[in-house]
């Protein structure tokens, strides 16, 4: 038995032996990573994070050594190229976007098609990252990558590499280690084994998600479990029925709009011109009239996240998942309209793969595709005001009830490529009351507004393709964004904490209903109901109950409380902001 027992212990030691610069410099890089995480997202470093990532490098090297001595240092060196690259990316979200590697950080991933893959680097990758934490984890590379070409310098030799006092340490450590860890480690392996997210919410463990190894597993999990989830929501579609439609309005056009500021809008009291045509059509009623909505959050500041709440008849605080529920533009074409989707974003092209959470999930699967839109276009645009000619070459297929979907780029960074020179108003030099911002940062939010006020000619241009027939217009961005406002910063940031400036910045969107005179007329009820209720409390998760009831689509899936223009609407639903967060205690 002692036999055995020393035989095991000395198989132990041999792992650490074998591995001890692999271990010392994967150690230092994870308490590195969780300081600067600590730093930045005001985490607590708390003293099982340490010990749970001694667990977890010792088991990695455990498996290492089962691998043939002539194999070993192959793997060992592709999981230093894994591990170190992972590290770099992490540290780089969450000194610049708050945010740790996860599925968040993965959907943006999967989202970015090449341009603004090219535009990302441009803004945000440049020589300054080599003087941000990140320079620590390159310089812990370069130091580990020294230790193992010369393996045999004298004070590793004479000092670690001989010292057996060291390993029979770190086995004690282990050992203790597991005590402590193992549960935690139990649940995440039963996470990673989850057959839906339902079980994941049981199993998933904040404190095993310490290292951006375990976070990208995770989060391939979840992809893993989304792509899953596309075999039900086909099945729901094919599955989903109306009870009957009185076609209430002919023509019913959805304009969503991307990362859209309220506090950048001159319809909503921004001292900027951005938005000149919409501040017109609320004044002047010659060919319609626009009433601005003035309490409209978004449920979440991803897109992947609001596209899958807002296209079905989902709402965040519901429990079962999203795809048991149909998808609005499925109804439509069941009920008999005809719908269009006309995308600057999520363009379905032959040969071109964009399957991702929040485009190719739903939109862009052939079979999906097919049960939700009659036409699409087929190309992307430098700018959105191309989108007018595709809508030109597809609308004389229309009939006579129609629902047109336009989803533009909008205000998506970079935004100074979202808006042509020629139409370029501001500049560094009309915000130099903003003494709080550099130069640079003034160009920011001078190109920001630039974009916004294209956006408002891009609008109108939309609207002007639908002046004279009975109309009704719906503009909601998909979330807002960060432009250097409350908080010295620009974009978004997808964590865990979310502070009252967030919420007013990313989740706060402009939202307004425009309708023709001709749809005045032939419904004064519907057009009185949207100037009664423009002040209530709404979040777009909803937008398909009102779409339905613009239709007169009748189905049990479609709420009354849930439609912002009925009299039944909840006015004190708890809006909860990436399901979690109540929005309105946040804020107010």
């Amino acid at each position: 038995m002692n036999t055995m027992c020393r035989k095991a212990i000395g198989y132990f030691v041999t792992s650490i032996r074998e591995n001890v610069l692999f271990i010392i410099f994967m150690y230092i890089l994870g308490v590195v990573n969780a300081l600067v995480e600590s730093y930045y997202l005001g985490y607590n470093v708390s003293l099982f994070i340490f010990l749970s990532l001694f667990f977890d490098i010792y088991i990695l090297c455990f498996f290492i050594s089962l691998w043939s001595v002539r194999l070993r240092k192959y793997v060992m060196c592709f999981l230093s190229t894994i591990l170190y690259s992972l590290c770099i990316i992490n540290v780089f979200c969450v000194s610049r976007f708050y945010a740790k590697l996860g599925p968040e950080i993965l959907n943006l991933i999967l989202e970015t098609n090449p341009r603004e893959a090219e535009e990302f680097f441009d803004n945000y990758v440049s020589c300054d990252v080599l003087f941000s934490p990140v320079l620590v984890i390159v310089l812990i590379c370069i130091i580990h990558i020294f230790f193992y070409c010369h393996r045999h310098h004298k004070y590793l030799k004479n000092g670690v590499a001989n010292n057996n006092i060291i390993y029979y340490c770190m086995l004690s450590l282990f050992f203790v280690c597991s005590f402590l860890c193992f549960y935690s480690r139990y649940k995440f392996v039963r996470m990673l084994c989850a057959p839906d997210i339902v079980t994941i919410d049981k199993f998933i463990d904040n404190r095993a998600l310490n290292t951006p190894a375990n976070n990208l597993l995770f989060a391939i999990k979840m992809r893993q479990l989304s792509l899953k989830g596309l075999i039900q929501l086909t099945k729901t579609q094919e599955q989903s029925y109306i009870d009957s439609c009185s076609f209430v309005s002919d023509n019913i056009v959805l304009i969503i709009g991307e990362s859209y500021i309220k506090g950048h809008s001159q319809l909503y009291g921004y001292k900027k011109e951005t938005t000149p045509y919409q501040v017109k059509r609320v004044q002047d009623s010659i060919s319609g009239k626009l009433v601005p909505f003035d309490d409209v959050i978004s449920p979440s500041n991803l897109t992947s996240v609001v596209f899958k709440n807002i296209m079905s008849l989902h709402s965040v605080e519901d429990s079962m998942d999203w795809t048991y529920y149909p998808l609005f533009p499925v109804l439509f074409r069941k009920a008999g309209y005809q719908v269009t989707f006309i995308t600057n974003q999520f363009v379905k092209s032959l040969g071109v793969d964009v399957f991702n959470f929040s485009g190719g999930l739903f939109l862009n699967d052939n079979k999906l595709s097919q049960l939700q839109f009659d036409l699409r276009n087929n190309t992307a645009h430098r700018y959105d005001e191309d989108l007018l000619a595709d809508y030109d070459s597809l609308k004389h297929l229309g009939l006579s009830h129609n629902l047109i979907i336009f989803h533009l780029a909008g205000q998506h960074f970079d935004f100074n490529k979202r808006c042509p020179d020629q139409m370029k108003l501001f500049s560094a030099n009309d915000y130099e009351d903003r003494h709080d911002l550099s130069h640079n940062e003034k160009q920011l939010v001078a190109d920001y507004d630039n974009a916004t006020r294209y956006n408002d000619y891009v609008v109108n241009e939309i609207i002007k393709k639908f002046d004279g027939i009975e109309a009704v217009v719906i503009y909601m961005p998909d979330h807002g964004e960060e432009c250097f406002d409350e908080i010295h910063r620009m974009g978004r940031i997808a964590g865990d904490k979310i502070t009252a400036a967030m919420a007013r910045q990313e989740y706060r969107i402009p939202f307004w209903i425009w309708c023709s005179n001709e749809y005045i007329s032939s419904h004064a009820q519907i057009y009185n109901e949207i100037l009664k209720y423009k002040n209530r409390p709404f979040m777009t998760d909803d937008i398909s109950h009102l779409l339905l009831y613009l239709a007169g689509i009748k189905t049990r899936f479609y709420t009354e409380k849930r439609n912002v223009l009925s009299m039944g609407y909840n006015c004190n639903r708890i809006r909860l902001i990436e399901g979690r967060v109540n929005y309105d205690e946040l804020v107010k």
